[in-house]
């Protein structure tokens, strides 16, 4: 952000010379917690660093696109994060052309705890490239989540959302994500997150990644 926030990449929307669709998305990564010497528990209030690889399927297209994303995440206090993330992303080969698409992002997540879960709201802002077949533009771009992050066991979280994204410029409408992640801290300093969403155009991504604290 995709902000993740989570903003997710945005994939695609110069591709419109190809004639596919375009899509949005951003990382939401989260941090981690707990005392050094303890396994952390969840990623929200946490100080952590974040990769992660995204396998995307533009629906009806026969299309799929590799995706990379980076986001760091810093608590900024009891209830509130702060992060900062970049995505780029590619698709496969059409008639030998490629589209590629970048975005970076800055934004905060706010946070409530209640048991073993915490409902949060994140927004974000930034900036998105994309280019395919010789054109190319660029935008502004913002998004908006929430979500609830649940503690399953010690060390395993599982976390729902929703999220809106949109880069104002491109010739797209904004994107709705719907989506669930998990992650696991092996160590307290090392955790794996896997997780998989959908948007409304039906376009799927599945993804995998690896979160050290600091």
């Amino acid at each position: 952000m995709k902000y993740v926030p989570t903003f997710k990449n945005l994939i695609l929307a110069a591709a419109v010379s190809l004639g596919l669709s375009a899509t949005a998305f951003a990382q939401d990564a989260n941090a981690v917690s707990a005392p050094a010497e303890t396994r952390a528990s969840g990623l929200l209030g946490k100080n952590y660093v974040g990769l992660e690889y995204g396998y995307v399927n533009l629906s009806d297209t026969g299309i799929d696109a590799n995706s990379y994303n980076f986001e760091a995440n810093y608590n900024l206090r009891e209830g509130l994060d702060g992060f900062l993330g970049y995505g780029y992303s590619r698709t496969e080969s059409v008639a030998g052309i490629h589209g590629d698409a970048s975005e970076l992002f800055l934004g905060a997540r706010s946070y409530l705890t209640s048991g073993r879960a915490k409902g949060y709201l994140e927004l974000g802002a930034g900036w998105a490239w994309a280019s395919a077949a010789g054109f190319s533009d660029d935008s502004f771009a913002w998004g908006a989540g929430v979500g609830a992050e649940i503690e399953v066991v010690s060390s395993l979280t599982v976390t729902p959302y929703v999220r809106y994204t949109d880069a104002v410029n491109f010739d797209s409408d904004g994107t709705w994500d719907f989506g669930v992640k998990g992650n696991y801290w092996f160590t307290s300093k090392l955790g794996a997150q896997l997780g998989f969403s959908i948007d409304d155009d039906r376009n799927t991504v599945v993804s995998a990644g690896v979160n050290f604290r600091y």
